[in-house]
Order: structure tokens, then C-alpha cells, then sequence
């Protein structure tokens, strides 16, 4: 699908507006697809379309509900549209279906910091950095992370990872 990576390129080369373009001519049925789902959530954001983004995952949600990203995603898009809570609310129970996944109690992180939850924000944050591959990579993107600003100083001292 020449498209597709055309839009991808556009996007890694941090032109989401090109890639926004190369995918609007893609056939319909294609947009649905759950690669293009992905990266027309990423575009969306990277273009500030917050409600865009927050649609396409829930379009994601419905293609491959069995998978992981598109729950993420809703969560994500929600909480940059300022409902936090929902995004804690609705992501929270998928960490049965993933226990695995780091991607969810960081998130949780984020969102309990958000909240002045910080106890339940260090735990989540533990939570990840245990299931965490690579937990150097994570420390460093929770550094650049300002959801997580309110532990940053535990975390640059060690005391979280």
C-alpha cells in the first residue's frame, strides 16, 4: 500500500499535514484498516485534532477490540481533552486483559498524577518500571513526561526506579 507508506513518511518527517493529505486518498474501507487507524490517530494528534484522535480510536476500539492500542488511545485522546477522569475510569479495567502491558499503569500514572493522587501515581509508576523491558527508556521518557512533573524529583533521585 504505496499510500500508506507515503503517509507514514510524511508523518515521521514530522509533516503531519502532508500525511493528513496522503491519507485522505486512501479508499474507505482502507481507513478502517487497523495499521491506518494507528497512524491516523498519530497524525491527528501530532495536528493538535484532538477530537479526530479520540474518534479514530474509538474506531480502532471497534476493529480490533482484542488490542491493546486502540484502548490506550481513547484514554489518551480523552485525557488531552481534559477528561482525565474518564480516561482513568475506562482504562483501569483493561489491566486484567493486559496485566503484561507497562503501557497501562504508566498511564494510570499520569492520570493519578493529574488528580494529586501521587501515592497511587508512585505505585502505577512502579508498576510500569516492572513490567517495563526496558526501564531506562521508561525513566527517561517519564522525565519528559509533564503529566509526571509531580514525581520527577523521586524519579531523577532514584527513589522511583
Amino acid at each position: 500500500m504505496h499510500v500508506f507508506r507515503a503517509a507514514h513518511g510524511w508523518y515521521e518527517l514530522g509533516l503531519p499535514e502532508d500525511a493528513a493529505t496522503e491519507l485522505s486518498t486512501l479508499p474507505l474501507a482502507a481507513l478502517e484498516l487497523p495499521e491506518v487507524l494507528k497512524l491516523r490517530f498519530h497524525v491527528a494528534r501530532a495536528r493538535k485534532s484532538l477530537e479526530e484522535a479520540l474518534s479514530v480510536a474509538e474506531s480502532l476500539i471497534r476493529a480490533e477490540g482484542d488490542e491493546l492500542w486502540g484502548w490506550l488511545y481513547r484514554s489518551q485522546a480523552l485525557h488531552w481533552l481534559g477528561q482525565t477522569v474518564a480516561s482513568y475510569d475506562l482504562l483501569l479495567p483493561k489491566r486484567e486483559a493486559w496485566p503484561k502491558a507497562f503501557e497501562i499503569p504508566y498511564d494510570l500514572a499520569c492520570y493519578c498524577a493529574q488528580f494529586n493522587r501521587i501515592e497511587e501515581a508512585r505505585n502505577w509508576y512502579f508498576a510500569a518500571i516492572a513490567l517495563s523491558k526496558n526501564p531506562m527508556a521508561l525513566k527517561s521518557m517519564a522525565l519528559n513526561d509533564p503529566d509526571l512533573e509531580s514525581l520527577w524529583s523521586e524519579i531523577a533521585g532514584g527513589r522511583l526506579g
